[in-house]
């Protein structure tokens, strides 16, 4: 996740580059698939340190499959895959 950068941001600019398109021209929008602003809140980066919460997420977007275990901690990969062909972004 780049400095500043929420998380569902980072998340549509990966998917956008594994798309060859631009973020903007993502159809539809991620924000069409999950709220975005409590995607953004639930791994929002904490200045408290005895913050040891573990929040996961699973959500398809898409042909992805999206898991979010933290800011840094983000896996994309193909929905419909086999598990031999299984890719993870």
């Amino acid at each position: 996740m780049g400095h500043g950068e929420s998380i569902s941001v980072t998340i549509t600019r990966a998917v956008a580059a594994y798309d060859g398109v631009r973020p903007t021209e993502l159809d539809p929008p991620l924000y069409d698939a999950i709220d975005t602003d409590a995607l953004n809140a639930l791994f929002r980066p904490s200045d408290n340190a005895t913050d040891n919460r573990s929040i996961s997420l699973e959500f398809r977007y898409e042909d992805y499959t999206i898991r979010v275990a933290g800011p840094d901690d983000i896996e994309i990969e193909l929905a419909n895959a086999t598990p031999e062909s299984t890719e993870t972004r």
